[in-house]
């Protein structure tokens, strides 16, 4: 072997040392203990129910320095419940509250979120309350209808409270790209048939496997990485299949309203089939099972900002349809645009982080004590009705 080679495989080698050490003073201290940040959630899936990894832990880091912990129970959900018990104890109001990362409590702690207010609130009036959530990222309308046959319903809930946003709807059809999207219960429409098609059991992939890495996790979350990979998904394909029709003209109040692309929402049929559909099964369910069904829905929270009317946001078409399709199939509806507009103008403080739309605490406070509020007005409608009766 020639000098030349020698010198250059010795090179090579002190390079890759040189990198290899590098990579380990980033892993183990400068994003562990200097830079620090979020720490992962894994993911899991059991009775055909994609969750949290049981058991799990972790704290993660916001953009203004400040942090939040995760506390996953036993069963996969976050919660100040450490367990969930099937055995329900006499005299106690059990709610199953049902949803996606604001179920979860994104972005606050877990005894901040909305779900514990109603415990909290309902308790403080004298009902005796037990609230388990079933909340997980990202999760669709028919993904709720899911859970609840799968999950909550075993836990005989008196209560069952779906919290519904603005992205719920459409992407309960269109298949999108992401970790464990094919993991949700969708419909697919044709023609005038409406078919259920079922979850893939969850399964890590490359993506779960870096994210292991706390180097990677800096680089993936703290410089914005994440939200460029998903604006080119966005870009390139609409996060998943093409179905949506992109309007000519853009909107009076921009493309993005309550954090969901219009472009997405313009097929209003086929939201409203879903949406009934949905709310159908969610009534059969009711009447087999005896629990008691209140629907919330976040508001356009910028109407609420601007001072103007909720209709002019192309995004309230999808509060309209919800609304409408809970009156008819007389199931409870709760607009929380109504304590949220009350609120703002006494306060005038938002209910969202300045660098995400979920609701921060106050946000959660405002929510949660609006829904107790409808859940002990349905409950004194309900003994007054058994009493006339």
């Amino acid at each position: 072997m020639s000098n030349k080679i020698k010198a250059l495989l010795l090179n090579m080698a002190l390079l890759a040392g040189s990198l290899l050490f590098c990579f380990l003073v980033f892993e183990f201290v400068i994003f562990k203990y200097i830079l620090k940040t979020s720490d992962p959630i894994p993911n899991t899936s059991f009775n055909n129910v994609v969750r949290y990894e049981p058991l799990s832990k972790a704290t993660l880091y916001e953009p203004d320095g400040s942090s939040h912990t995760v506390e996953i129970n036993q069963h996969g959900w976050n919660s100040s419940h450490k367990v969930y018990n099937e055995l329900k104890p006499a005299g106690t109001t059990r709610i199953a509250v049902i949803g996606d990362s604001y179920v979860q409590a994104s972005a606050v702690n877990v005894k901040e979120g909305f779900a514990d207010v109603v415990e909290q609130q309902l308790n403080k009036d004298g009902i005796k309350a037990e609230v388990y959530r079933f909340g997980i990222d990202g999760a669709p309308l028919t993904q709720y209808l899911h859970m609840l046959r799968r999950e909550a319903l075993k836990y005989n809930p008196d209560i069952v409270v779906l919290q519904l946003i603005h992205n719920d709807f459409d992407e309960s059809y269109r298949f999108l790209y992401g970790r464990y999207s094919s993991s949700f219960m969708k419909v697919k429409l044709q023609g005038d048939t409406i078919t259920e098609v079922a979850p893939e059991p969850y399964k890590p992939g490359t993506i779960d496997m870096l994210k292991k890495s706390s180097t990677f996790r800096y680089l993936y979350y703290q410089t914005g990485l994440a939200l460029t990979i998903r604006r080119l998904i966005n870009l390139t394909n609409g996060g998943g299949d093409k179905e949506q029709a992109a309007p000519v003209t853009e909107p009076k109040h921009g493309f993005i309203q309550s954090a969901v692309d219009v472009r997405n929402i313009t097929e209003m049929d086929k939201i409203r089939r879903v949406t009934a559909y949905t709310f159908k099964e969610l009534v059969k369910l009711q009447k087999k099972h005896g629990f008691k069904l209140l629907i919330a829905m976040d508001p356009v929270r910028e109407a609420i900002y601007t001072g103007k009317p909720s209709s002019e946001y192309e995004a309230n078409r999808l509060n309209e349809i919800a609304m409408d399709e809970a009156l008819k199939n007389n199931i409870a509806f709760l607009d929380l645009g109504t304590a949220m507009r009350a609120d703002y103008k006494a306060n005038e403080k938002k209910f969202e982080f300045p660098w995400d739309w979920h609701w921060n605490k106050q946000g959660n406070q405002i929510a949660g004590q609006a829904i107790a509020a409808k859940l002990k007005q349905m409950n004194a409608e309900a003994k007054t009705a058994e009493t006339s009766n």
